[in-house]
């Protein structure tokens, strides 16, 4: 090699889960050539390791700090005190996933934080204690309407 090459995220993804499709053909060369290189990947899992456990950790201290029940999981936002990328959003929406009626809650404030604050409540309000991670928004208009999982 001529440089250090970098990955993004999505190329670092597509070659794990490649390794992860190589590691089930019944193979021992496979398996021996899967292995070499997860080795010299070792410094990029780390990597990829520690990014998220830096994450997960903002996520909970602001969680903490905020008095909040839901769990934040969109790895995609660094920094919860950032700016949302969201234009114009004014209220989140989230109809539970038993079947039950629609909440919706005005978000103050342009932040992920304020999104967090926004989601939360929305989970509170519709009395759903199962799907408490907030998996990310879909923008119609200038609602957000929120995706939970379990």
């Amino acid at each position: 090699m001529n440089c250090n090459p970098t990955l993004t995220a999505d190329e670092f993804k597509i070659i794990h889960n490649s390794l992860c499709d190589l590691d089930r053909i019944d193979n021992d060369k496979v398996r021996d050539i899967v292995e070499k290189m997860r080795d010299a990947l070792k410094g990029a899992y780390d990597q990829d390791n520690d990014a998220f456990n830096r994450k997960h950790a903002h996520y909970g201290g602001v969680q903490r700090e905020l008095d909040l029940d839901a769990i934040w999981s969109i790895y995609e936002v660094k920094d919860l005190n950032e700016r949302h990328t969201y234009k114009n959003a004014k209220t989140i929406t989230y109809k539970d996933n038993w079947g039950g009626d629609a909440f919706s809650v005005p978000i103050n404030g342009f932040t992920w934080a304020a999104l967090y604050v926004a989601a939360n409540a929305a989970i509170r309000d519709s009395g759903d204690e199962h799907h408490v991670f907030i998996e990310g928004f879909e923008q119609v208009g200038d609602t957000l309407r929120l995706i939970t999982g379990s």
